[in-house]
């Protein structure tokens, strides 16, 4: 066994080098991958060289695993030396000693193009963005406005585009910070558009997380000539929700919606023109619904030379039969009178004028 004084004297002389070679026993912190040299004085059998766990714990004789990380090189020593205590040494005399500093370093993790550790450069500092570039950057299935560092205990979220700004002060990243860079939510999702649009079937979802129905007919090449854009219907979870595109362009669209943009229930319905006109016979109603008595006129070509427009019928047919309505097309023309509507089936009648 050594004498008091040697013990005395060769652990002033190991907290010496320690000071001199640039490390404070008192300051350094222990990490993961670290190797030591742990010293049981007058006990050589138990003195070795130990490497830390990534996790920061030392292999020990006796007491086996010891969690070292995050513990200065004296504190780890006085942790030592109460687990020696009493069952294992009476009198321990411990000193551990750093050999070799592992690399400082941070994890990066999630939607980048390399995840992995990143080196924190010795004497200097790794902030967020540097980090993200260490491992390509971020990779196409990123959410940018949701990244995570988590330092110990602590977790805060950052939006990349934000961090970047010039003049915003960097996200220092210390060592064991782990970065976990989100996916985006909206990464292979789809929605479904059927019906009357130029492309029918799935279409991706932006990964904004930004669309609209107006937006969402435009990615499907538009309406077709017979859509009708006042019926269209989105199924959203089993419910659907009806309205006019005229008044819910700007509704919100959600991954998995389904839009069903309907033919128009006047496609192929007709209105027929009879007597003096340009052209008697059937005209195609519009696929709007909408189409008044002078449209129709002019859409027939117009009023014959010998047309009374004084006494122009238009004949429907209901449930209770046929009902007749007469008018005075010039009062229309001139606007004393409002415009009469018809509707698909109508028949109208331009008698001849009598002199």
């Amino acid at each position: 066994m050594h004498s008091p004084t040697l013990r005395v004297l060769t652990a002033l002389c190991f907290l010496l080098a320690l000071i001199q070679g640039g490390i404070a026993a008192d300051t350094y912190l222990l990490k993961g991958n670290d190797k030591i040299r742990l010293n049981v004085f007058g006990e050589p059998d138990m003195s070795r060289e130990v490497q830390l766990t990534v996790t920061g714990e030392a292999s020990l004789p006796l007491i086996g695993s010891v969690k070292l990380g995050g513990l200065s090189l004296l504190e780890a020593e006085e942790k030592i030396t109460e687990l020696y205590l009493g069952d294992y040494l009476i009198s321990p005399q411990i000193s551990v000693n750093l050999l070799n500093a592992a690399d400082e370093r941070v994890m990066v993790m999630g939607a980048v193009v390399q995840p992995g550790p990143v080196t924190i450069p010795a004497n200097t500092s790794l902030d967020l963005v540097s980090a993200l570039n260490s491992v390509g950057g971020l990779a196409p299935h990123a959410y940018p406005e949701r990244i995570e560092v988590v330092s110990g205990d602590n977790s805060q979220f950052y939006d990349f585009e934000k961090v970047t700004l010039a003049g915003t002060t960097p996200v220092v990243l210390k060592h064991g910070d782990i970065v976990n860079v989100a996916t985006n939510p909206y990464v292979n999702k789809h929605i479904t558009i059927l019906g009357e649009v130029g492309m029918t079937g799935q279409l991706i979802f932006p990964r904004s997380g930004q669309l609209d129905i107006e937006t969402a007919i435009g990615m499907a090449r538009g309406l077709t000539e017979e859509a009708d854009p006042e019926r269209i219907t989105l199924k959203r979870n089993g419910k659907i929700y009806s309205g006019a595109l005229s008044t819910q362009s700007r509704a919100k669209v959600m991954p998995g919606d389904i839009l069903t943009v309907p033919k128009s229930r006047f496609v192929d319905k007709y209105v027929t023109m009879l007597g003096e006109v340009g052209k008697p016979g059937q005209i195609g109603f519009p696929v709007d619904g909408k189409l008044d008595l002078l449209t129709a006129i002019s859409l027939a070509g117009g009023f014959d030379r010998l047309a009374n427009k004084k006494k122009v019928t238009v004949s429907r047919q209901t449930s209770g039969g046929t009902q007749v309505y007469q008018f005075d097309v010039s009062d229309m023309e001139e606007g004393k009178i409002k415009l009469h509507y018809l509707m698909p089936g109508d028949s109208v009648n331009v008698p001849v004028r009598r002199f």
